[in-house]
């Protein structure tokens, strides 16, 4: 799936948090946040901020379809609350090839 194609599925899917995103359209839309808010913070950080928290729900329900595509449960997100090991397990979790059911 194309970048744009990525994220508006994802957008589309904002409060969705079953079913499943594979793995290149969770990194496109990913992709797609971090250089809209880059390009956002060089203008103002408080649009930065704002495309941050308006796309709070969405990234984390994109998140809860890839653990579910690689296999993982939702419990995962409890290593966000640890500052930096947490983080770094999280995102090799999110980095997993999708298991088939």
């Amino acid at each position: 799936m194309e970048l744009w194609e990525a994220t508006k599925l994802a957008l589309k899917q904002y409060a969705t948090f079953t079913g499943r995103t594979s793995r290149p359209d969770y990194w496109y839309f990913i992709l797609t946040l971090v250089i809209a808010s880059a390009a956002l913070s060089i203008l103002s950080d408080t649009l930065s901020n704002v495309l941050n928290v308006l796309t709070l729900v969405p990234s984390l329900a994109a998140g809860a379809r890839r653990l579910r595509d690689a296999g993982l449960s939702m419990h995962n997100f409890w290593w966000l609350a640890l500052p930096v090991v947490g983080w770094i397990i999280f995102i090799v979790q999110l980095s997993q090839p999708s298991k088939k059911d």
